[in-house]
């Protein structure tokens, strides 16, 4: 007979996931957590905040292709730097591609204006840290000045 690799439900997943386990389980739920194909249930469980920031570095090992059905979602995780994995997530999305990332990023900062968001707009701004993606929104002058005003408001000015 084979051996059969027993999968812990993903429940358990999340606890062991918590930051307030020991550092041997938060391990072992990442090694399991790795296997996981679907990265939608790592994108903010609701029901286990305390497991987000070892969620987002599940997240934030995968390749910008992995990523590419979860960008808007990466992106409104920045709504609020004091979720845990909120920088862990906002470091990644500035490595991405920015082609990869560019209608996402437009369409958040479209929802962050509807919602008169300003905060978004600041956490998001961090993406120009990456001079591609800028370059990227010359494009789309009129986002470009919007996030470039929020980066200088929150991160200080542009090194490029």
């Amino acid at each position: 007979m084979e051996d059969i690799d027993m999968a812990i439900d993903i429940d358990t997943l999340y606890e062991m996931l918590d930051e307030g386990q020991p550092t041997e389980v938060q391990e072992e739920a990442l090694r399991e957590a790795r296997k996981i194909k679907s990265l939608s249930v790592f994108m903010q469980p609701i029901e286990y905040k305390l497991s987000w920031k070892n969620c987002a570095k599940v997240i934030c090992e995968k390749t910008d292709e992995e990523l590419n059905s979860y960008k808007y979602e990466m992106l409104e995780w920045l709504r609020d730097l004091n979720w845990p994995g909120a920088f862990l997530i906002m470091e990644r999305l500035e490595k991405m591609d920015p082609q990869l990332l560019l209608n996402a990023a437009i369409y958040a900062v479209k929802q962050a204006l509807l919602l008169k968001d300003n905060e978004w707009l600041g956490w998001m701004s961090y993406l120009l840290k990456n001079k591609k993606f800028y370059d990227a929104l010359s494009e789309e002058k009129k986002y470009q000045k919007i996030l470039k005003r929020y980066y200088e408001e929150y991160w200080g000015e542009l090194e490029y």
